[in-house]
């Protein structure tokens, strides 16, 4: 499958969803009204797009480090014997949302979330211990890129660029976690989506939406889209060994282009001196070898790596209790 067997219907609508819903009473009635369409029309395509699978899901996209936690890469050197009781004892951790498989010595890559860097070290340290396997932890030391659209537009000063500098976590009150547990499901598909949110009003509902938007607690209500299922077939994860000095030129170079959704600066370990990390999504191996050429020469990169992936583990956002 691929975005070539969507209709142009179908594909305006995902745009749309990709760039996120308004805050309002009946958000799909706007969508409606901007493709020109029936808001039962557009009700019923999204169900179909979800059943078909080129929707993943539907949520609230929420900035996890503003509610004080933490979160890092992880990669191991599995033996393929074991791959797959390990892959099991990764899957059953909490805080694992991403979990893949990709074509090198280090073969096992997953994303961690926990309260803290030291709650992160302990579970690795548990990890290691039940395994009998170093697991590395790679935090990112600054984010150049975190934009994951495959047929939205990409908003002006989509690059982040950023250093995040930890702070005083948002504090909540009950109505925000509420609606914090609400966001965090599927989001209803339905005229007034914001009237489901249990045990409160529609407009009080909209109004807390609206404050943790302003707090930066909740970046978007979005769909994510299975890149799969509209034909980007080939994912890598390019990895470059850049001079500190040039990693901030080599980053925006990477973030510029439109292959490539995520771009961070990571620290390293013994055995691994890549710094720079680019995931990349393209429809053929031509597409990436090209892509490739180009990066090389805008980043400067002549030390670097590429991951490809194998196998698609899991990609579920952790789910956080407010309770």
């Amino acid at each position: 499958m691929s975005s070539d067997s969507l209709t142009a219907f179908q594909k305006d609508l995902l745009a749309v969803l990709e760039g996120g819903l308004e805050v309002i009473p009946e958000p799909y009635h706007s969508i409606a009204r901007r493709l020109g369409c029936s808001v039962q029309q557009v009700l019923e395509e999204i169900d179909r797009l979800k059943e078909r699978g080129i929707i993943r899901r539907l949520r609230g996209q929420i900035d996890y480090r503003l509610l004080g936690r933490t979160a890092c890469l992880v990669t191991a050197s599995v033996p393929p014997d074991r791959m797959e009781q390990v892959n099991m004892l990764v899957q059953e951790l909490p805080g694992v949302s991403h979990q893949y498989l990709r074509d090198h010595l280090f073969n096992l890559w997953f994303t961690l979330q926990a309260e803290s860097e030291e709650q992160i070290q302990q579970i690795l340290a548990d990890l290691s211990s039940r395994c009998g396997l170093a697991f590395y932890a790679l935090p990112a030391v600054r984010t150049f890129k975190l934009q994951v659209r495959f047929l939205a537009d990409l908003p002006a000063g989509g690059r982040t660029d950023a250093v995040f500098q930890p702070s005083e976590p948002v504090k909540l009150n009950e109505q925000q976690k509420r609606v914090l547990m609400f966001l965090q499901s599927e989001f209803p598909v339905v005229p007034h989506p914001f009237a489901q949110c249990p045990e409160m009003a529609e407009m009080d509902c909209l109004d807390a939406v609206q404050e943790l938007m302003h707090k930066g607690v909740l970046k978007r209500i979005v769909a994510v889209l299975n890149h799969y299922r509209l034909g980007f077939a080939v994912n890598a994860m390019v990895c470059g060994r850049v001079p500190e000095n040039q990693v901030e030129a080599a980053g925006a170079a990477l973030a510029s282009f439109r292959q490539v959704s995520h771009c961070y600066q990571r620290r390293t370990f013994p055995g691994w001196p890549y710094n720079l990390f680019a995931m990349v999504h393209c429809r053929s191996e031509e597409e990436l070898n090209g892509w490739i050429k180009q990066a090389e020469k805008a980043a400067g990169l002549g030390d670097w790596v590429i991951l490809r992936t194998v196998r698609e583990i899991k990609k579920e956002p952790v789910r956080l209790d407010f309770a």
